[in-house]
């Protein structure tokens, strides 16, 4: 797949990014975003099911569409991949080489409520940590974590 061919398709089906009032931006990101989690919910069904050929197909179609969101949303005036570079900086962050603040980390949470434990692993002979939650397993933000400053890459029309 191509960036080239989903354009390609969506202008051929004249989904055209919105250049018009906001209303029209907002509903055609409000569109996308509602197909994206139609194959979203699709490819939990897949895995459910443990249907590999309906888990590919969904994966395929969730990243077609993601591919087409990312492209309006730089029509918009948003810098996409310096967006995403920080946020995978950021969620980099939320992995540890310290035993003592990932535990610190559940400390903090365990004070608010949620239950966590610690995950260990060893990457190319690094020990790394990080702190998931009981319940479902979700990787949680450290102790001092702080959220990525997506504004910055939103055009000025948007702030």
């Amino acid at each position: 797949m191509s960036k080239a061919e989903v354009k390609k398709f969506n202008y051929g089906i004249n989904n055209i990014p919105a250049m018009g009032n906001e209303y029209e931006v907002w509903q055609q990101l409000k569109l996308q975003a509602k197909l994206i989690l139609e194959e979203a919910n699709e490819l939990v069904t897949a895995c459910d099911e443990e249907n590999m050929v309906e888990a590919l197909d969904a994966y395929c179609d969730v990243e077609y569409l993601n591919t087409w969101l990312e492209h309006l949303l730089y029509s918009f005036g948003c810098d996409t991949r310096k967006a995403l570079a920080q946020v995978c900086e950021n969620n980099t962050s939320k992995i540890t080489t310290s035993y003592t603040y990932a535990w610190m980390s559940i400390e903090v949470l365990e004070e608010s409520g949620t239950v966590c434990y610690i995950d260990q692993t060893v990457y190319e002979g690094e020990t790394l940590y990080c702190v998931k939650r009981s319940e479902d397993g979700k990787v949680m933000k450290l102790a001092d974590h702080k959220r990525p400053n997506l504004e910055q890459f939103v055009g000025k029309e948007w702030k």
